[in-house]
């Protein structure tokens, strides 16, 4: 883009030339689709710079979903914990208040690390 636009300023240079010959009126209207077309080719430059591949966006979405799910869990209230040891056995865990603290600061980091990757890729979480 940024050759589009140094073209075009090349030409309003030439332009400058062409506006002390006799048609003014055509020099007036050319200037004005020249700086029409800068405007353009900026919005053009500027989409250029926000957009995301497929893997971004699929990434993002992701991150958004375990951002809402991580911070709901951080200002949950902790009560149970269901487990399912290495040997395979199943066991439903009560948790004290201290472990409850730790799990919903662990929650809430997480939560963070993800906001934190998210804006990485350009997406500011609201």
């Amino acid at each position: 883009m940024m050759n589009l636009k140094k073209f075009l300023a090349k030409l309003q240079g030439e332009l400058k030339d062409t506006e002390r010959s006799n048609n003014a009126e055509w020099a007036a209207a050319f200037n004005s689709g020249l700086i029409c077309a800068m405007n353009v080719a900026e919005q053009f430059e500027e989409s250029d710079k926000t957009k995301m591949d497929l893997k971004e966006l699929e990434r993002a979405n992701m991150l958004v979903q375990n951002i809402k799910i991580l911070e709901t869990l951080s200002k949950s209230e902790i009560e149970h914990l269901r487990v399912t040891y290495p040997n395979g056995r199943g066991d439903c865990i009560y948790m004290k208040d201290e472990l409850k603290e730790k799990i919903q600061k662990v929650f809430e980091d997480c939560a963070e690390e993800s906001k934190a990757e998210l804006k990485g890729l350009g997406v500011e979480y609201e």
